[in-house]
């Protein structure tokens, strides 16, 4: 969790992009390493079918939401949340380092 946030960061700092910019490839780039992920775990036998194809719906669903308010809204919105999640997930992660 939270590696399209990690893209997105990147994308902005590292390449320049701005938020829309940088948002549309972090979908690339998630899409990609999770199909890699997915040859992976079908090549170890590993995988879990029925709950995978329910995360790749709830995914795809939410990818299409995100992407029309990104479009209708912009960066008024997509910047807040990802100050929100990052700092959700940093806290989260120091909870369970320390809590």
């Amino acid at each position: 969790p939270g590696t399209g946030s990690f893209f997105m960061l990147g994308f902005i700092l590292l390449a320049g992009y701005g938020v829309l910019k940088a948002t549309a490839h972090t979908k690339l780039l998630n899409f990609s390493s999770n199909l890699g992920s997915l040859a992976v775990f079908v090549f170890s036998g590993a995988t879990w079918w029925a709950v995978g194809l329910a995360m790749a719906v709830a995914q795809v669903a939410g990818a299409a939401l995100g992407a029309r308010l990104a479009m209708r809204v912009g960066a008024r919105l997509i910047k807040p949340l990802l100050v929100t999640t990052s700092t959700l997930m940093a806290a989260r992660l120091l909870w369970q380092v320390w809590g």
